[in-house]
């Protein structure tokens, strides 16, 4: 079957995409024919070198629908800084615009801030603030300055806010509220929030209508557990927020260690991760699925899978639906608590 792929959604396409998410959220469908197996289809207007981009939300900015992850090279002790600064030059060389870290993924922001330099005003550079005071997102923010080599960051979020108290992080002295200060101030131009439990935490600083961004968690077998899609998603489309799908193949397989081992696969069967990336790229409103990678291989094929993409039929939705619930039976809240 061939699928005739557009390059990215308008803001048209964006609100109506919102509109029907806020209005039954019932998943995505389309037009492919088998959710296990590779196919070929033909991209009208698509290179062989090119990746197609989506508006992310609000920021009217326009990112590649895969964002590079640094998590699994940087946090095995495995993969020298080196090999890592090689992994991001690969992943720009390759197309993708939109890169991803965190001062928690121990070597990644050095490894990028050593290579990305002649690149940085072609990169949309997210980092993170994961702190409970003021004090530390004020060392955090300062440390990945100096790391990453810049004056500024496109984008910031204030990451893991499931673990936060949201009164607390949104009061006048609290970091959420600081972090707006950083933004009014020029040091990053967006603002988001990212976490993978206790979806119900996020919606208060949605509706503050301060944030720019959500990354949040989203699979078809997540879907049935934290569920982000119908709790949060609306209320980030309500407020035109960018959204960046993460963990879309589950995460590492915690049989297998973590992302430290750069062996660890993921937690889906590889049978279905291009069903995973078809499932994420068709929920309205996500412009880019966060994929993290431990060497040069993996960022090749992930970039296979995202330019392979085509949506869903019905039948397969539903199909892949069932799955996941399944699934959710046997993984759990493997990412901390939903409420």
């Amino acid at each position: 079957m061939t699928c005739n792929f557009s390059r990215g959604i308008t803001r048209r396409q964006f609100g109506a995409g919102a509109g029907a998410l806020l209005g039954t959220m019932t998943g995505v469908s389309g037009l492919s024919s088998s959710l296990v197996g590779s196919r070929s289809y033909s991209f009208a207007g698509l290179s062989s070198g090119e990746l197609p981009r989506r508006v992310l939300g609000r920021t009217g900015v326009e990112i590649t629908t895969m964002t590079l992850g640094t998590a699994p090279c940087g946090l095995s002790p495995e993969i020298p800084v080196e090999e890592i600064g090689q992994i991001v030059l690969q992943a720009i060389e390759l197309g993708i615009n939109s890169i991803d870290t965190a001062p928690a993924y121990i070597k990644s922001e050095e490894a990028i801030g050593k290579v990305l330099g002649p690149y940085r005003k072609d990169v949309f550079l997210a980092t993170k603030v994961w702190a409970k005071t003021v004090e530390e997102a004020e060392k955090s923010l300062a440390r990945s300055f100096e790391l990453l080599r810049t004056d500024h960051f496109d984008l910031v979020y204030y990451h893991s806010v499931g673990d936060y108290d949201p009164e607390a992080a949104l009061a006048p002295g609290g970091v959420f509220s600081w972090l707006i200060k950083q933004k009014t101030a020029g040091k990053f131009r967006y603002l988001g929030i990212s976490g993978h439990h206790r979806p119900g935490r996020f919606i208060p600083y949605l509706e503050t209508g301060e944030v720019d961004v959500l990354l949040a968690v989203i699979n078809f077998v997540d879907r049935h557990t934290y569920n982000f899609e119908e709790t949060v998603l609306p209320i980030a489309l309500k407020h035109n927020v960018g959204i960046i799908a993460m963990k879309v193949f589950g995460g590492a397989r915690r049989s297998a260690g973590s992302y430290q081992n750069p062996k660890c696969p993921p937690e889906l069967d590889t049978a279905y991760l291009e069903s995973a990336v078809r499932y994420a790229l068709g929920i309205p409103g996500v412009a880019s699925l966060n994929l993290g990678a431990h060497d040069a291989r993996q960022v090749e094929e992930n970039i296979r899978l995202v330019k392979s993409y085509c949506p869903l039929e019905k039948k397969e939705e539903e199909e892949l639906l069932a799955l996941g619930r399944k699934l959710a039976k046997e993984w759990g809240e493997h990412f901390g608590p939903v409420t």
